[in-house]
């Protein structure tokens, strides 16, 4: 009993510490598991520009991704050497690993940093390894100047917004950048829970079915204790 209340201990303060080395707050992704749509055209991004880098293995077999063109054949699966030695992993189950929102927040906070061999960083992973891919549809971001010299450019209660400016846009605006990574964000929620809709649908069914399983239960229980009293 004293191991499982020190390990739960540990896991509570290991989160904490998680928390506090998170550099900004966290954007709502306003995920919609319903829609389609959307989930449609963020496959049709990551087929185009992500899978270029990253696996989503577990899709392999879901109609979405394979009308996207997210199979085996394309993924990058036998790439032995990757730039900085680090490997992109799959996403299949990003969203259920980091959350929707540490997501969506992550997409959005790339900026410019000349001193990282990609020429860029993020405010939310500190020197991660992934380059500034989607730069041609968000534009250029730096740092804002006077949070730099104020206050750093880490801040537990600022989004990524208000220390971030674009410097010059991209092929989008910032609204459609917005969808954009929403779409994306939307997909990779559903590729982590393929089966999110059919599930809620069952799960009405089986409620209904128990529902009137307890009325007739509940009618056998009266029938069974109205004999009980006779023999009484």
């Amino acid at each position: 009993m004293m191991k499982a209340i020190l390990l739960g201990i540990a896991i509570l303060l290991s989160g904490n510490i998680f928390a506090e080395e998170q550099a900004i707050a966290l954007a709502k992704a306003n995920v919609d598991l319903s829609d389609k749509k959307s989930i449609k055209r963020g496959a049709k991004l990551f087929g185009t520009v992500c899978i270029a880098c990253h696996t989503l293995v577990y899709m392999q077999y879901d109609p979405i991704a394979k009308e996207a063109g997210i199979t085996l054949e394309r993924m990058p699966l036998q790439v032995k050497k990757w730039p900085l030695d680090v490997k992109p992993p799959d996403l299949s189950l990003e969203t259920d690993v980091r959350g929707a929102d540490w997501v969506y927040t992550y997409l959005h906070s790339f900026y410019i940093d000349k001193s990282r061999p990609t020429g860029a960083n993020n405010l939310l992973l500190p020197n991660s390894a992934m380059s500034y891919i989607l730069a041609s549809y968000q534009g250029v971001q730096m740092p804002a100047p006077d949070l730099k010299a104020s206050r750093g450019i880490y801040d537990h209660a600022l989004q990524w917004y208000d220390v971030l400016e674009l410097q010059s846009q991209g092929s989008m605006t910032p609204a459609q950048y917005d969808g954009m990574v929403g779409d994306v964000v939307n997909f990779l929620a559903y590729s982590a829970e393929p089966y999110h809709e059919k599930q809620k649908h069952l799960g009405v069914w089986v409620l209904g079915f128990l529902f009137v399983l307890f009325i007739f239960t509940y009618l056998l229980k009266k029938e069974y204790w109205r004999d009980i009293r006779k023999d009484r």
